[in-house]
């Protein structure tokens, strides 16, 4: 019986993490930003072409706007689009896949490596450590987040912790050595922070496990595994030197010439275990954080102060008390060598220790609870507070205030383009403060050859070098450029750009017709399309 009401548990608990990532994806956030804009049309164009949308056949790394984008997440999102078709539900699901998969993932891990069971003595298995950190991990407002938007940081976080959790299986199995190799290389190109990260958890394991890994019975495993995983590596090692792959590091870096610099580094690394940031502030980036609602709830702080205490001063399984270790410690050196004082979207790795040390408090004080009914009241009331501030937080107020920084309205400008605009007149987009023409590759979708041909930019032999690129493009009939008053206004054709572009002032001076206004859901103008009427 107990079993099955493990299995039950089990199954309750990704159902709701499930449910709390899917609802609405696609739809929530509103709108597509233009990174993700941009990784779905190359993800289109690889499909179509076997070339991004700049002509170079499968990269390592993808070029776009002055950066590069890592390469795992855009070819995940390309056998997606025959079955979902190219829009921002497949551009998303990836993470969320990946997202709800790392939930039964963290499970089986601290299952893994606490084996007896954490429970109080006669308690149900309903509150065994693993189980409730699964349960914080799945209403997580920092992992839910990352798990319905288009963020590579999600899928590298679940292929790390599952890189680790074969190598733990691998002690015993000597062959899952091999499996393990796969998904760390796979993971080390799978997101910036995995550059730093896979190295220093490979030489943790490595020293931790030498004489186990180096021995005759391990010996040709741990030798191939270095084969393979070298083998998979060489096309990210082969541009590791190039400006393109560096591009992250010579813009964000606290060490990229800029007025930050390296005393600079404590401090930033530091506010990744502060009280403030983790459960009032959070992420200040309105992309990487919802609205009125920190990374942790409120009301984890007391489990996490306590958590703490128990981790250096209980039988705490040493296996574990390592792992959370070593991701306390790890986890946040990407993200505090960057200028950003606290980027979750960097720091992903650090919801998992957090999650578990809060789990061993709650673990621990459940077993002072006696009466069952007590533990279900409790047990409701808090999950019931965590979804209605989830909701209110990351739904209703995200959805209504923050639309704009989701670039919200382009899939309708697209939608005028298509249904409603003369198909025989140009189209100027404004690119004067955003350039929407990834999302406009999207939601119109253009012959990747087509438009490969037309928007020549950089050759095959330059890719990852030149750092230089052309803001106007040419999608058919559309070019996005800056508006030119004097010029634009002489042609017959439409003008498309936000509220600043092309002001009411505007329309009455240059004599314009205004054909739609696309408006946020709070009722501000996001964009107007117009004619001009040249006399």
């Amino acid at each position: 019986m107990k079993k099955y009401l493990f299995s039950l548990v089990l199954i309750s608990i990704i159902a709701l993490g499930f449910f709390l990532r899917f609802w609405k994806l696609g739809y929530a956030p509103a709108g597509l930003y233009l990174d993700e804009a941009g990784q779905g049309y190359n993800a289109y164009s690889i499909l179509k072409t076997g070339r991004d949308e700049f002509g170079m056949p499968f990269p390592a790394a993808f070029r776009s706007f002055n950066d590069f984008k890592t390469p795992v997440y855009v070819y995940l999102i390309a056998p997606l689009i025959p079955v979902f078709g190219l829009n921002t539900f497949s551009i998303r699901f990836p993470s969320f896949f990946f997202s709800v998969l790392t939930l039964p993932l963290l499970y089986f891990l601290v299952k893994q490596l606490n084996p007896r069971p954490a429970r109080p003595a006669g308690g149900s298995t309903i509150y065994n450590l693993p189980s409730i950190a699964t349960l914080l991990l799945a209403i997580s407002p920092w992992h839910i987040l990352f798990g319905r938007t288009n963020f590579e940081c999600n899928v590298a976080l679940f292929l790390l912790l599952l890189a680790y959790y074969l190598f733990l299986l691998a002690l015993k199995k000597p062959w899952l050595l091999v499996v393990s190799a796969i998904f760390f290389a796979v993971a080390l190109p799978a997101y910036h922070s995995e550059r730093i990260l896979v190295p220093l958890i490979l030489l943790y394991l490595t020293v931790k496990y030498f004489k186990i890994i180096t021995s005759p019975q391990y010996l040709k495993f741990s030798l191939l595994s270095l084969v393979i995983g070298i083998l998979i590596s060489i096309p990210t090692i082969r541009i590791i030197s190039t400006p393109g792959f560096l591009a992250r590091v010579s813009t964000l870096s606290i060490f990229g010439g800029t007025s930050w610099g390296p005393l600079e580094w404590p401090s930033l690394y530091l506010s990744y275990f502060s009280p403030r940031y983790l459960f009032w502030l959070g992420d200040s980036g309105p992309r990487s954080s919802f609205l009125d609602l920190s990374v942790l709830y409120l009301w984890q702080l007391p489990f996490f102060l306590h958590g703490l205490y128990l981790l250096f001063n209980s039988k705490t399984s040493s296996s574990l008390k390592q792992f959370i270790v070593l991701m306390l410690i790890i986890s946040p050196i990407p993200a505090s060598l960057t200028r950003d004082p606290f980027s979750t979207i960097r720091a992903l790795p650090l919801v998992i220790p957090l999650n578990i040390i809060c789990a061993l408090s709650i673990t621990k004080l459940w077993g002072k609870i006696s009466s069952t009914s007590t533990k279900v009241i409790l047990t409701v009331s808090v999950l019931f507070y965590s979804l209605l501030k989830l909701y209110s937080s990351g739904y209703l107020l995200n959805e209504y205030y923050r639309a704009a920084y989701w670039d919200y309205g382009w899939q309708q400008v697209a939608k005028v383009i298509n249904n409603e605009l003369d198909p025989n007149l140009p189209i100027v987009v404004d690119n004067a403060r955003n350039e929407p023409y990834s999302q406009l590759l999207v939601f119109l979708k253009p012959d990747p050859t087509i438009y490969q041909k037309e928007n020549f930019e950089v050759s095959n032999q330059d890719y990852y070098t030149y750092m230089s690129r052309n803001t106007t493009k040419k999608i058919g009939r559309l070019t996005t450029r800056g508006i030119n008053w004097v010029k634009d206004t002489k042609i017959s054709q439409y003008l498309i750009g936000d509220g600043l572009a092309i002001s009411f002032q505007q329309i009455k001076d240059n004599n314009l017709t205004l054909i739609k206004e696309i408006n946020y859901p709070d009722g501000s103008p996001a964009y107007r399309i117009t004619k001009t009427n040249p006399l």
